[in-house]
């Protein structure tokens, strides 16, 4: 038996519903990328493969329109840095681009003060964060996981081991697995 304790479950206080729903792998730590590389294959397939056989649509209207991050020269050593990370974590397709070629492929953009810019040419843009909440919500559910709306306000231990968790209104549950 699966259950999730939340208290609200109308998320209205959640972060999902009010979070822009970027995804990128431009960071500086090798531990930052993978999880995005994760984030970004469960956006792609892992949802999908959640909601199959249970009837949950699974488009979170995934934009892959990149991630441009633009360095001045002080900071173009620090994003070559970065970019070597990136490629090593496995996120080969960030690209490293001069002005002559950010001014090629965005015209719009004033490259005055740019030393260089990485763009993520896949695998990064945004997505609609609520719709990927209600997916992974409603097929959980479909799946049997239980949603009961009750914070948890503390444990039960049993040496280093949680046993069991205090609700909101003073109920204790056993836990098997936290």
């Amino acid at each position: 038996r699966v259950v999730v304790f939340q208290s609200d479950a109308s998320y209205a206080r959640a972060s999902a519903p009010r979070s822009a729903g970027g995804i990128r792998q431009q960071f500086s730590l090798p531990v930052n990328v993978e999880l995005s590389l994760y984030g970004i294959d469960f956006l792609k397939q892992g949802l999908k493969k959640l909601c199959q056989g249970v009837d949950v649509d699974a488009d979170v209207q995934f934009k892959e329109h990149g991630y441009l991050l633009l360095a001045t020269p002080e900071g173009e050593a620090v994003l070559r840095e970065n970019n070597a990370v990136q490629h090593a974590a496995g996120a080969s397709w960030i690209r490293l681009m001069d002005p002559r070629e950010l001014n090629t492929r965005f015209p719009w953009l004033c490259t005055d003060g740019v030393a260089l810019g990485a763009f993520g040419e896949r695998n990064e843009g945004y997505f609609d964060p609520w719709a990927l909440l209600q997916a992974m919500r409603k097929a959980a559910m479909a799946r049997g996981v239980e949603f009961i709306e009750q914070p948890v306000k503390g444990f039960s231990m049993s040496g280093s081991r949680i046993e069991g968790l205090r609700l909101g209104d003073g109920a204790t549950v056993n836990a098997g697995t936290v």
